[in-house]
């Protein structure tokens, strides 16, 4: 059924045992024909041993040989937190088996096709904390539990979160991983990791050495990101080291989707989330790849506050504290030159996004994502983007909000994005939260 329309929803399996005649009402006002359950299960005893763990909880030391590798040599992150209370890599130890089956069985009694919702790499998005990509271990991990989910679940498809480094609105996860396993991956698929390495640092010492009036003239230009390049002077190593973390992405990701498909047919459904288009390459994430490892393709706008609005924000921050004869304004000019924002009305002030510190998580403005940013047009920028860049043949269903946590969008703006999704080529849109669209007094509101 990839192929199908559909106006998919995100729910936690207490959602659909809580609240009877939801998803009816769902079918029959918004048209739902999908629903993505978030996986509460348990795994087989032969997956629980392949963990990579030393224990439970495991040891700090086995933790800093499990995550990624900033370039500085350093572990990505030390907070294990995420960690604590689970059988493995993004699997918590105790699980809701019975009540994810009865979920499942009621969703599918009301006539919806039914994926379960997985994770795999990043595992701590504010702290950072990504499992290694290239290292055996956790991939036969991952391998096994997702070809154990798919074996074991009537439900038609897997649809796996956080295939990806962390969100480029904490700068520090585009510089993973540079470990010896991922050093010698690259190695293998014909990159020079200490060149890539030397490489970037080259590019920080330019532009601590670019004169800022030059850099503001070139973007008052429409300065581009080649433009960019020129102007420091960049080496092929640069573009080499995001070009090697997608690569090495798909290539991992395509051996679950072979182990699942083996496992469950060719007509399960195995995919992934894709980073906002406009910011993707940075998080490993290149369209054009998708169909070599995904049976599907959901471009993530419904967190546009700390994916788009957050890397504005810390990237012209960062401008800033490089060059600070930069203007907060010119900082925030640059930025969108490089990310492509520039043809919309965006802030020119950092306060303007009203973001608070969003290293602490959501942003606790509520409306800071349409009060003073043209998100509608932001999300059909991104979104056109996707389209184009994808494959043709790979059905593609935007992430957007329905009406939830955090943020309400309103009902008008939602309906308009769901129209141009539907305009742009999309085959339907994935929902977060329907409170904006239904009228239903749901118990326990969250959506996974």
């Amino acid at each position: 059924m990839p192929n199908e329309q559909k106006m998919g929803l995100y729910l936690a399996a207490n959602n659909i045992i809580q609240n009877p005649g939801y998803l009816e009402a769902l079918r029959e006002q918004i048209g739902l024909n999908l629903v993505i359950i978030g996986f509460c299960g348990e795994i087989s005893p032969e997956v629980q041993a392949l963990t990579p763990y030393d224990g439970l909880p495991p040891s700090d030391e086995c933790m800093r040989s499990l995550v990624c590798q900033h370039i500085d040599g350093t572990p990505t992150t030390v907070c294990f937190d995420s960690a604590q209370h689970a059988l493995g890599p993004t699997v918590p130890i105790e699980g809701h088996d019975k009540e994810m089956r009865e979920a499942i069985r009621r969703a599918h009694d009301v006539g919806l096709e039914v994926w379960l919702l997985g994770e795999a790499w990043t595992a701590d998005g504010w702290n950072n904390l990504m499992y290694c990509p290239s290292q055996d271990r956790i991939n036969r991990w991952y391998k096994a539990l997702f070809v154990d989910i798919a074996s074991n679940y009537d439900v038609e498809g897997l649809d796996i979160s956080h295939v990806r480094f962390p969100m480029t609105s904490h700068p520090r996860g585009m510089f993973l991983c540079s470990c010896d396993n991922c050093a010698h991956a690259a190695a293998e698929m014909g990159y020079d990791m200490p060149q890539m390495i030397a490489d970037i640092y080259d590019a920080l010492e330019r532009l601590k050495r670019t004169d800022a009036e030059r850099l503001v003239e070139i973007a008052k230009s429409a300065m581009g990101p080649f433009d960019f390049m020129q102007l420091l002077g960049m080496k092929l190593g640069i573009v080499q080291w995001f070009k090697f973390k997608s690569e090495l992405i798909a290539s991992k990701f395509a051996r679950f989707r072979d182990a699942v498909h083996a496992a469950a047919g060719n007509d399960f459904i195995f995919g992934a989330d894709t980073y906002p288009a406009s910011l993707s390459m940075f998080a490993g994430h290149n369209h054009a790849l998708w169909a070599d490892f995904s049976d599907f393709a959901s471009p993530l706008l419904a967190h546009a506050d700390i994916f788009q609005l957050g890397t504005i924000v810390v990237w012209a921050q960062f401008l800033q504290r490089t060059l600070p004869a930069l203007s907060e304004a010119d900082a925030l000019q640059i930025v969108y030159r490089l990310t492509g924002y520039d043809s919309l009305d965006m802030p020119t002030a950092i306060n303007d996004f009203l973001l608070g510190d969003i290293t602490k998580g959501f942003s606790q403005n509520h409306d800071c994502e349409f009060r003073n940013v043209p998100l509608k047009d932001l999300l059909l920028l991104d979104m056109a983007k996707a389209r184009l860049y994808l494959p043709k043949d790979i059905p593609s269903y935007p992430i957007i909000q329905g009406g939830g946590f955090p943020h309400d969008w309103p009902r008008e703006l939602i309906q308009e994005v769901i129209s141009g999704a539907e305009q742009l080529g999309h085959q339907g849109v994935i929902l977060q939260g329907t409170k904006s669209l239904v009228d239903f007094d749901l118990k326990d509101a969250a959506f996974w």
